[in-house]
């Protein structure tokens, strides 16, 4: 959704500015609309509507439910992805000194694999994943094909090696890293999804109408209710979109510990 792209990739403080804005520029259009829509049904706008406020607690009741199963997995989401982006480069720093011990073709072999590896993804796997692009598209099979190589190429030189002492610790931080890998995708594809933004938004306006509707009879509390649900309001979606996608925005996991790795030796 070109809204949501459009906002997560803003600045935190233009984020806040923008998502208030918007919800401000929908709260007047909506008050306007129930005024004029009242006045065209011959209904006296003086009069209170019979809507009891039980109908506004009850509307934000399930909008606060909705926000907080909408937003239950991402508090931890950034710290997973950070950590996992972590993991992945230790393992392969690992794998880098590790290889030392290995006779010097082989060793260089590997340092060039984890070099070619750690440019493929921040190349293309970090730009695929600020895209939300899915866990089994190809566009992540190239870097997935250079760590099983690396396996590959140990298993062939297995004569070679096999007396070193380095070489199950090896093969171990190759696997650590495509785990770690796995899971940098998988929390890079995971987040708020389509429809529970649908829902929660629709929620909100249900509450915004009914608190338009509640209020018309006092045109002043009417607007000074619907701002101050609004900017409530506003301030629940900001934080949900600051924190909805760990690859995405001001707050985003850094790809640093993989540039590292690009010139390592």
């Amino acid at each position: 959704m070109w809204l949501l792209d459009f906002l997560q990739n803003l600045s935190l403080t233009r984020m806040f500015i923008a998502t208030v804005a918007i919800g401000l520029a929908v709260c007047w259009i909506m008050l306007a609309l129930v005024r004029v829509g009242i006045r065209s049904s011959g209904v006296d706008p003086a009069i209170p509507l019979p809507i009891r406020d039980t109908v506004i607690d009850s509307i934000s009741a399930i909008f606060a439910l909705m926000m907080a199963f909408s937003a239950a997995g991402i508090w931890n989401d950034s710290w997973q992805a950070n950590t996992a982006v972590q993991r992945e480069a230790n393992a392969l720093e690992n794998v880098l000194a590790l290889a030392r011990s290995l006779p010097a073709d082989l060793a260089e072999k590997m340092r060039e694999a984890v070099n070619s590896y750690a440019r493929e993804v921040v190349d293309r796997d970090w730009p695929a994943m600020q895209r939300k692009t899915a866990i089994d598209d190809p566009i992540y099979e190239t870097s997935d094909k250079i760590l099983v190589d690396l396996i590959n190429t140990l298993s062939v030189e297995h004569s070679r090696v096999t007396s070193l002492p380095t070489l199950a610790p090896l093969l171990g931080q190759i696997v650590e890293a495509r785990s770690a890998r796995l899971a940098r995708i998988t929390l890079a594809s995971a987040g708020v999804s389509l429809a529970q933004w649908l829902a929660m938004s629709l929620i909100a306006l249900g509450a915004l109408l009914t608190v338009a509707l509640c209020h018309n009879h006092r045109f002043g509390i009417q607007a000074l209710a619907m701002s101050l649900y609004t900017l409530a309001g506003a301030a629940a979606f900001f934080v949900i979109l600051a924190h909805d996608r760990p690859f995405v925005g001001a707050i985003s996991v850094s790809p640093a510990p993989m540039i590292q790795l690009t010139t390592a030796r």
